[in-house]
């Protein structure tokens, strides 16, 4: 039946002895790097994980139903029908596998009737009562693929649970199942998808993450009881080790570890083996533990041996030769000749996008996008800046993105403000979520139709992580990074095998602002608004957006990059000076030599607003625009004004294209570009060097 499921080996240990030792991590790199190559290429992490799982697998016996083994035990709807593989939920019902309360919550409440391979395969293998480990991608269903038999396991061991009844009041030490998660984000969604599947029981969900009142939160569960806790380690550590909380789980029937490897990932081992220690010995109280992890590096492993029994079920629920979600989404990568490019390059992309729905186009949908950066200070600005835009300048025009909403989301927040946010989005048919990396991994935002980063992210497994917020299930959606040409080596470097390709489509992406030139009235349009919403931001804002970036410099592209950021400050801000970085700072970053950099203190901000170092104070100061009084023009001011262009250069690249490794430039031949500075036509071919043809 489940012929991609297998029994662990009878001694964990020996099969981690065995299987570990020998893990290699083949070459994910394609032999021809190619615009038109469709070979699959896995992230490395993916690939360890299937040489473990083969592993796994020649050492474990056949399945139980190849054996034609029954239990002994034979809980309530299981005999001969528990081997049936079921595709439908309504079928769970029929066959007597779930409760109807149940099964109604989710046909009826929830709308969902055909389940996805991986709750095919993880609700029959679960609803058995064995421990399993599945490898399981996001966005694939497994959260109901945990819930599902997590929820069953209980009404099984107390059928009185299975109805609402007014006079049965639980406690909160009537803990049947605890569900540990890395995030709060992702905690949180899986109580509400866990409260909706428990809509007609009398089972009770209770959550526990940081960033909330524990009092508040003890409150409510000595008021209401609790049966399912679901949280993060940190708090789940901190209850359960509360003699004085009154949270405990005497009775525990399941416990469930879900992103496995994003637990560890974030240095929460401590955490979980703690809370492991803290809930009833398996000898004297039973329990079935749930697993799922995207990736199975060897500190999975680990807790797999701790954690789970020796006959333990192996579910994986991505089959070699599968392609990878990222593969299926469409992503471009676009170019721009500085970090000034950014927002106006964002907002035409927003613009168009709206744009191509209302007028109902073919194949277009609401745009509904989460915009990545790698640091908070840079979405806080980012976000400033779109929060404030307004159609045809002035403080009362409308939004030009009427009627996406914008939000933002980082770790800084109140997790009262995330839980907002995250729902407002959510429910939300168009809008722009400027976020950090606190929502790319494993939430599950309905529609969401891009995902766009600005800049790098921190390496490649984040880039993919990122790009699987759209997409999701059936679901298409598109990718966009836009990184300026002096992150454009990093980039092949760190993108290296991705199905990305070069996008020249944004006018407002090619502009070089430190040029005079002509411009077409949109694009004219596009970099007005987003000059006179810069001027409204806070200079405090825009020094934080600096040191954001700082903190992300290579030292091996530091030089090309205090560069571009000293461009960016300048022609973007209207500062005449870049931002003071302090000496220990800049000698812990090792920038402190370099040309460009400023050392000292920067300055407190008591204008109110932004200001140049030279004198230009509040909105603009003397130079009655957005950009400093010298000859750099910026967006305005005295000197020259307007947004310049590169002269003759064409493409993107010009004379400095060989050496930054761009598009075209008079080093082509090598660099692999898209043409010389006049014809776009030369160059040494698209993918030299087994490179990304970006």
């Amino acid at each position: 039946m489940f012929n991609v499921c297998r029994r662990g080996p009878a001694s964990i240990s020996r099969a981690l002895s065995a299987a570990v030792p020998t893990i290699r991590i083949p070459s994910t790199r394609p032999s021809c790097l190619s615009l038109d190559n469709q070979t699959s290429t896995r992230l490395s992490s993916e690939s360890r994980w299937l040489h473990i799982s083969s592993a796994l697998r020649n050492q474990a016996p056949a399945y139980r139903h190849e054996s034609n083994q029954e239990s002994t035990e034979q809980p309530m709807g299981f005999g001969k029908e528990q081997q049936r593989e079921v595709t439908k939920f309504q079928e769970l019902m029929d066959h007597g596998m779930v409760h109807g309360n149940v099964v109604e919550s989710i046909t009826k409440g929830m709308g969902h009737h055909t389940m996805t391979e991986v709750q095919t395969m993880t609700i029959n293998a679960g609803l058995l009562g064995t421990d399993i480990v599945a490898q399981a991608r996001t966005g694939t269903g497994k959260t109901l693929g945990f819930l599902i038999p997590t929820v069953q396991n209980i009404l099984r061991q107390s059928p009185e649970l299975a109805h609402r009844r007014q006079h049965t009041r639980a406690k909160a030490s009537d803990i049947r199942a605890v569900i540990i998660s890395p995030t709060r984000e992702l905690a949180e969604q899986i109580a509400v998808e866990a409260d909706k599947i428990c809509r007609n029981t009398g089972l009770k969900v209770q959550v526990a993450v940081g960033g909330n009142s524990k009092r508040m939160m003890l409150n409510k569960t000595l008021r209401e009881g609790c049966h399912l806790l679901v949280g993060t380690p940190g708090r789940l550590q901190d209850l359960l080790s509360d003699e004085y909380s009154g949270i405990k789980a005497p009775n525990l029937t399941t416990l469930v570890l879900d992103e496995a490897d994003r637990l560890l990932d974030a240095g929460f081992s401590r955490e979980v083996e703690a809370i492991i220690d803290l809930l009833p010995n398996r000898e004297h109280v039973d329990r079935q533990t749930l697993l799922f992890s995207a990736t199975m590096p060897r500190e999975v492993m680990h807790l797999v041996r701790n954690t789970l029994k020796p006959d333990f079920e192996f579910v994986q629920a991505v089959k070699p030769g599968d392609i990878a979600t990222h593969e299926k989404i469409p992503q471009k990568i676009v170019i721009t000749p500085g970090i000034e490019n950014f927002m106006p390059a964002l907002l035409e992309l927003s613009k168009r996008e709206i744009a191509r729905y209302e007028a109902k186009e073919e194949g277009a949908k609401p745009f509904k996008a989460i915009v990545y950066f790698s640091s908070t200070a840079n979405v806080n600005l980012a976000h400033d800046i779109f929060a404030g835009l307004r159609a045809g300048g002035g403080l009362f025009g409308k939004h030009p993105l009427h009627p996406a909403t914008v939000s933002v989301m980082h770790g800084q927040l109140t997790q009262e403000q995330r839980t907002r946010v995250s729902e407002r989005f959510r429910r939300a048919e168009s809008a722009l979520l400027f976020s950090s990396d606190v929502t790319a991994r494993g939430m599950d935002f309905p529609n969401v139709s891009h995902v766009i980063q600005i800049g790098l992210p921190p390496n490649q497994e984040q880039y993919v992580h990122r790009i699987g917020r759209t997409g999701r299930g059936d679901k298409t959606g598109e990718g966009f990074i836009i990184v300026d040409k002096s992150q454009l080596q990093p980039a092949r470097r760190m993108l290296r095998g991705l199905p990305i390709t070069p996008d020249k489509s944004l006018e407002s992406a090619a502009v070089d602002m430190t040029k005079d030139t002509q411009l077409p009235k949109s694009v004219a349009d596009t970099l007005s608004q987003v000059g006179e919403s810069t001027k409204m931001v806070s200079r405090g804002t825009k020094v934080a957006a600096y040191m954001g970036y700082l903190g992300q410099i290579q030292r091996s592209d530091a030089a090309e990059s205090i560069d571009a950021l000293n461009q960016w400050t300048r022609y973007g801000w209207g500062f005449e000076q870049p931002p003071m970085i302090a000496p220990i700072l800049a000698n812990k970053l090792g920038i402190a030599r370099l040309p460009g950099v400023n050392i000292g203190r920067e300055p407190r901000d008591e204008s109110g607003g932004f200001g140049g170092s030279g004198g230009d104070r509040g909105f603009g100061g003397r130079s009655g625009g957005f950009g400093d009084r010298g000859s750099s023009g910026g967006f305005g001011g005295r000197g020259g004004g307007g947004f310049r262009d590169r002269g003759s250069s064409g493409g993107f690249g010009g004379r400095d294209g060989g050496r930054a490794g761009g598009f075209g430039g008079r080093g082509g031949g090598r660099s692999g570009g898209f043409g010389d500075r006049s014809s776009g036509g030369r160059g040494g071919g698209s993918f030299a060097n087994r490179e990304p043809s970006f």
